[in-house]
This record gives C-alpha cells, sequence and structure tokens, in this order.
C-alpha cells in the first residue's frame, strides 16, 4: 500500500471513530428535544401524570451557563424539570445505565444528555458537563444521584459545588410535589395518578457565585433541597389512585412494628388486598391509605405514619444489630457481570456475608462471555444448556465498606456493587426482600466510620 493510500485510510478511520463516539453534552437535537421530547413527550406526560406547572419565565430568560438542580424522587423528574423551564434547551446528567438501552440510549444522547457513573469517579462527564457551561449551556442535575428511598432528601458531595465554583454558573433550585407518591422507587405498579407541581425554589445568580466559597455552595444546596414529601402532604391532602397502592412497599418496610420481625412483612397476592401490608410471624395488618400514609387495621396493629418514619425506626435497629461483637449477616447469591454493550451474564453462585465492615463475596465465577446472558429475568434461549459448574473457578471478592461510595439498587430484583478496578458486580440475592436489609447494613456501617 502507498503512502498516499495508507494516509487516506487513516483518515477514513479518523472519521468513523468520530462519528461512532457518541457526542455527549452536544447542543440538544432540534427534532429529538424540541419536536420529540418538548411537544410530545412533555406534553402526554402532563396529561398522563395530571403535571400542573406553569413556566417560570423569569428563569428560563436568564442568561447562560446556568446549573438547574432539584430533589430526585421520581424517573419524570426530567420531565417536570423542563417543563418549568419550557422552551430553554437543557443538557440532563442521567445515570449512564441509561445509555446501555439500545433505543433510549442514542434518542437522549442526540436530546443533550450526559451519561454519568454512579459512585465512581468519572472524568468522561465531567468534560461534557464543562463543555456545556463553556458554551453558556444549562444543565440539568439531580446531585442526590439516585431516586428517594422514603420521600426524604439524600445527602450528597461537594463535586458539583466545586463544578458550579469552577463554571461560576447561576445556579438554580427546583422543588416539585406530589412526582414521589405519584411514582414512588419501591412500587411495582405503573404509577399512581395524582397530581404533581413544581416550583424555582431559590437562584444564586453568578456573581454571587463567584463571592461563594466551594463549602458554601455546597451547604447551600444541601439546605435548599433538604425535602421531604410526607411533611409537603400532611398539609397539602391529596389522593394519588392505584389498583395496587402497596405492592413493593414490603421492600422498604421490611421490619414489623409489632413483632420486629426482619423481612416478614408482605403484600397480599389477593387483588383486592394490594393496599394492605401484613406481617407472616405475628398477623400484624396495616394498611397504606389513597394518600400515601399508613393506618393500623386493627386495635392490636401497630404502623408508623409514613414510610420515612418507619424507615428512620429500621435505621436505629440496623445501627445497633452491626455494634454486637458477633453480628455477621449471610445470604446466598448469583453474581452476575457486564457481557457486551447492553447485557448481564450470570456468572457465578455462592455466599454473600457482612462482617466488620467488609462485605465478602467466595463462590464461583467465569468470564461473561461463558456465562448465562439474562433478558427479563431468563436465561436466552441460546444459553439454556451451558453448564456454569463446569467453567466456573472459586473467588473471594473483598468489598471494605469504608471505601465505597455507594451501592446501586433495584429494589425487589437486585444491588450492585462496584471494585476498586471500578468493574460492576451484580449481586442478586436469593431472598430478594434482603436487599434493603444489606442495603441499610452497609448504611449503617458508612455512618459508623464517619463518626
Amino acid at each position: 500500500m502507498s503512502g498516499e493510500n495508507k494516509e487516506k485510510t487513516n483518515t477514513l478511520r479518523k472519521e468513523n471513530d468520530k462519528q461512532s463516539t457518541p457526542d455527549y453534552g452536544c447542543v440538544p437535537s432540534t427534532f429529538w428535544y424540541r419536536f420529540f421530547g418538548s411537544s410530545i413527550v412533555l406534553n402526554a406526560c402532563r396529561l398522563i401524570f395530571g403535571i400542573k406547572i406553569r413556566t417560570d419565565k423569569e428563569v428560563r430568560d436568564m442568561p447562560g451557563p446556568m446549573v438547574v438542580v432539584g430533589n430526585h424522587p421520581s424517573y419524570i423528574d426530567p420531565i417536570i424539570m423542563g417543563t418549568l423551564l419550557y422552551g430553554r434547551r437543557i443538557n440532563f446528567v442521567a445515570g449512564e445505565f441509561l445509555f446501555r438501552k439500545k433505543i433510549f440510549g442514542p434518542i437522549i444522547t442526540k436530546g443533550g444528555c450526559i451519561p454519568k457513573t454512579q459512585y465512581r469517579n468519572d472524568i468522561r462527564a465531567v468534560k461534557a458537563m464543562m463543555r456545556v457551561m463553556k458554551r453558556g449551556g444549562t444543565l440539568g442535575i439531580f446531585p442526590e444521584a439516585t431516586r428517594l428511598i422514603d420521600g426524604s432528601s439524600i445527602r450528597f458531595d461537594s463535586a458539583l459545588a466545586s463544578l458550579v465554583k469552577k463554571s461560576e454558573a447561576a445556579l438554580v433550585f427546583m422543588r416539585s410535589h406530589g412526582a414521589y407518591l405519584n411514582m414512588p422507587r419501591w412500587g411495582q405498579s405503573a404509577f399512581r395518578r395524582g397530581r404533581i407541581t413544581a416550583e424555582i425554589a431559590k437562584v444564586i445568580p453568578s456573581d454571587q457565585i463567584r463571592e461563594m466559597s466551594v463549602e458554601e455552595i455546597h451547604q447551600a444546596m444541601l439546605d435548599t433541597l433538604k425535602f421531604n414529601e410526607y411533611d409537603y402532604f400532611k398539609e397539602h391532602k391529596q389522593v394519588f389512585h392505584s389498583r395496587k397502592p402497596a405492592a413493593g412497599v414490603e421492600n422498604i418496610a421490611n421490619i414489623c412494628p409489632r413483632c420486629e420481625g426482619i423481612n416478614t412483612t408482605f403484600v397480599p397476592k389477593d387483588r383486592r388486598k394490594k393496599n394492605l401490608l401484613v406481617c407472616r410471624s405475628c398477623g400484624n395488618k396495616v394498611l397504606l391509605n389513597d394518600r400515601g400514609f399508613f393506618e393500623p387495621c386493627g386495635a392490636e396493629d401497630k404502623c408508623f405514619p409514613d414510610l420515612h418514619e418507619w424507615n428512620l425506626w429500621e435505621k436505629k435497629i440496623y445501627a445497633d444489630m452491626i455494634e454486637k461483637p458477633d453480628f455477621c449477616l449471610t445470604e446466598k447469591v448469583e453474581l452476575h457481570k457486564e457481557c457486551g454493550e447492553h447485557d448481564y451474564a450470570k456468572v457465578g453462585e455462592g455466599l454473600l456475608t457482612i462482617r466488620d465492615g467488609i462485605i465478602t463475596y467466595e463462590g464461583t465465577e467465569c468470564e461473561p462471555s461463558e456465562g448465562l446472558i439474562c433478558r427479563k429475568g431468563k436465561v436466552i434461549r441460546e444459553h439454556r444448556n451451558r453448564d456454569l459448574s463446569k467453567v466456573g473457578k472459586q473467588v473471594t471478592k473483598t468489598f471494605p465498606i469504608k471505601n465505597m461510595k455507594g451501592i446501586l439498587l433495584d429494589f425487589g430484583l437486585f444491588m450492585e456493587i462496584y471494585g476498586s478496578d471500578s468493574t460492576v458486580n451484580r449481586i442478586v440475592p436469593e431472598n430478594t426482600q434482603r436487599i434493603y436489609e444489606i442495603y441499610s447494613i452497609f448504611c449503617a456501617y458508612r455512618e459508623k466510620f464517619r463518626e
């Protein structure tokens, strides 16, 4: 091959690489953001979810760069933010797992979304965000980085405050009401139809940001985003309609207030009783009403008024448990690893142990290419005859909680633990209701190490 032909070949390869590399942080596409997103999806969601929001034109027309932040009660928070600032193009920062989806991933990329890996350093995301800031654009970020568990805000670190300070962007705070009770993270029904409202809670202009330290910006964010959905709806009573209002709540309210049995709560399978939470040990029976609050069914039944109060009580129990010298949590689990761009494969089975602030997996593991790819909870047909016992090797993996930033959860399904090399270890417990117990033990140790 001549030198001229080699040069042409290299040029073509570079052009192909540019075309195949996602353009994260780009100006949101007119078609995908304005026509498809703002005109079709947004208006459809207004009707479906009962979104009653007026666009804040004063904030919408402010010059950039701008960072808009809000709590993260549900999946539809970007739609709520987009409605509040309708007409302004926003580059949303979203979980990296959303970009793995074959159709949805490319669409949101063209719509200007930026992928961010949770609980790991992500230089790619930071570069894309700074790209938006440098051109005077708008970032939409939910700094809690995960949807609310019990309707109350989650503490987050100062990384975003550092980015705001560096870019000298105006900081805008959004506050919404109703999104959590409309689509709670633990819910197993599609959604609970109610009313969702939102407003701009506070604006810190860029000239004020210049005078503030990173610590001051971070504290302002924590203070302004302090949130409890249940406190709001104690004063502003509202009904959220659902045929299965309690389905999934047993994965959070997993300790019985009456007998203190752990993982003894369940929601009856009878369709007429999907608003009940029952203890299989003592028979304690609780009603989840159409406003999202708990009520005891009988004189001897016990409960807390809302899931946040219930969760606070459970946290104290787990914190006391880890102080016992002989404490040890064990559970049979499956180990899954990323296989290709869009799939996960079961690569082994073993025992998960939490003791002395360390999570340990002892069991088998094979290469993802030799594992069992699962889709929608089932092994794909091509892999049904594979035998993991023939290819799996005995391994021991340890994860010191002190060095971990967090655990990614899908209640009732799986959890993801990140190794020191940033590899994803997807853990599926034999009893999936124990996911929240494991997560709560993890949080209790992390709080202990902070003291």
